[in-house]
Formats: C-alpha cells, structure tokens, sequence
C-alpha cells in the first residue's frame, strides 16, 4: 500500500509547479494585452520607448539641404535667372547654389536659391527652369553604387524606362530620354557650399 501511495504522490509533487507556472504564464500574457507597446517596454524593462522612437523628418519634408550639384563631366549644374538650365565650371557662380528639398520618401525637389526656379523635366525630357513647384519638379534621388546621386524624373518615364538629369561634356543638358543610369552625365555629387 505503501507503495502505491509514493508512486502517486512523487507525480503529483511535479505537476503541481509546472501548473502553477502556467497559471502565471498565462496572466501575464493576458495582462501584456491589454498594454501599449511603450508599456509593455517599460514593464519588461528591456528598453525605454524612447529608444524604438526616431526622427523620420528628412523622409517628409523636414529636410532641407543648401548644395552644389557636381557632375561627373566636371560640370556644376545652375539655373539662371531665366530659367535656363546648364552647367558652370565656376564653382562661385551664384546660379550652382540649389536648395535640394525632400518632398516624400526618396523624393526631392531642386531650388536655385539666386534665381528662384526649381528644376523641372518636361514629358519629352527636357531640363527647365520652373518658378511654381509641381509634380514636374520631383525627382528620384538614388545613391548609386559609385557614391554618386542620380536623380529621375518622378513623374514622367521613356517607355518605362527612368529619365534622368544629366549634362554632357559640354555642359548642355541631356535630354531625359537619351539619358541612362550608368550615364557619367547622371552622376552628381552634391558639394556642401562653404
């Protein structure tokens, strides 16, 4: 009898803490439900939410950056006071000033801070100054794997395929439809201005 009495006993001892355990478990989680993800941080302790919470400010339109646009046909990109757009090898002209905007996520939008037009490209490709800002006066700004930007149209596209603000060896704009990527042309770096 003895017997049959501790093989019963001994189980029972066992189950009896894992029970309780689940019991708490189970709280617990039902408890964290109901609680906000900065609560939840703040009672696990594992971080404050200060900490998940960051500034997305550039991506919506906080940012704001005064460069020079260089090119890699040793061009600066500058609008005039007409609104032409070409490129200067004077690397004081006024013109080569831009405000570069970021409008949305990966979008920006370029001012000449001298002459007031923002840089616009037409349906057909065609660089231009323009003294409202539209839709035509978005651009795709990428880094490129060269540590160089490029920036396509964000409205208008050739087939498909991305038009892209370039100036050839001569300083003339490119016209979008016969610019590529992989283009030298394509390829700025935005100087900060000192």
């Amino acid at each position: 009898m003895r017997k049959w009495i501790l093989t019963w006993i001994l189980p029972t001892l066992f189950y009896r803490p894992y029970l309780h355990l689940i019991f708490i478990l189970g709280t617990l989680s039902l408890a964290c439900n109901d609680m906000t993800p900065e609560q939840m941080a703040i009672n696990v302790n594992c971080s404050s939410p200060e900490r998940h919470t960051r500034s997305y400010d550039y991506m919506e339109g906080g940012d704001v950056r005064i460069r020079k646009l260089f090119c890699r046909t040793q061009w600066y990109l500058c609008i005039d006071r007409r609104g032409n757009v070409k490129g200067t090898q004077d690397p004081n002209n006024s013109f080569s000033i831009l405000e570069i905007r970021t409008v949305a996520v990966g979008i920006v939008a370029i001012k000449c801070i001298e002459s007031e037009y923002f840089l616009a490209m037409n349906k057909s490709g065609r660089l231009y100054g323009k003294k409202s800002c539209n839709e035509e006066c978005n651009f795709r700004e990428l880094i490129q794997e060269n540590k160089y930007n490029t920036y396509a149209s964000a409205k208008w596209t050739n087939n498909r395929k991305e038009m892209f603000v370039a100036l050839n060896s001569k300083g003339s704009p490119m016209k979008g439809k016969k610019s590529k990527k992989e283009h030298k042309g394509s390829h700025f770096l935005p100087l900060s201005t000192s």
